[in-house]
């Protein structure tokens, strides 16, 4: 059984990173490409909330005894097969892994333009993938 307070500390540690980032989000495309500093804070804070998704989905994956993942995408996988996530949710949670990696172990691969883009349209990802968690392991009538 999964531990709720577990995913609800990720789930806090989540929002208030999606805060910081608010900051940023109404700097234009310009400003942002012009701000190393921004684009540091935004960077770290899309590391974080990625790392936080791969707690959750690992945790979640462990506690409901579907697998022991071998990787972060094994268990996104295993959460659509359970029909936790959506295709397209699935999608955007591999990119999020894809990007994360790219920051923790290539960072000079980093695209500025895409970092960019990803803080303009990703909290409205990452709120529907917090979504899906939530509905699964948090309303009354969750089995």
């Amino acid at each position: 059984m999964v531990d709720k307070n577990v995913i609800a500390s990720r789930i806090e540690a989540i929002e208030k990173h999606l805060i910081r980032l608010g900051a940023y989000i109404q700097l234009s495309r310009q400003e942002f490409l012009s701000d190393l500093n921004a684009q540091d804070i935004v960077e770290y804070n899309l590391f974080q909330i990625v790392n936080h998704l791969i707690d959750i989905i690992q945790h979640i994956v462990v506690d409901e005894n579907m697998g022991f993942p071998e990787s972060a995408y094994d268990g996104v996988e295993l959460l659509h097969g359970k029909q936790i996530f959506s295709d397209k949710d699935c999608e955007v949670l591999k990119k999020m892994i894809g990007f994360r990696n790219i920051i923790g172990h290539d960072y000079v691969r980093v695209s500025k333009e895409t970092v960019y883009n990803i803080l303009i349209k990703g909290p409205d990802d990452i709120s529907n993938i917090l979504s899906a968690i939530t509905r699964k392991f948090f309303q009354a009538n969750s089995p």
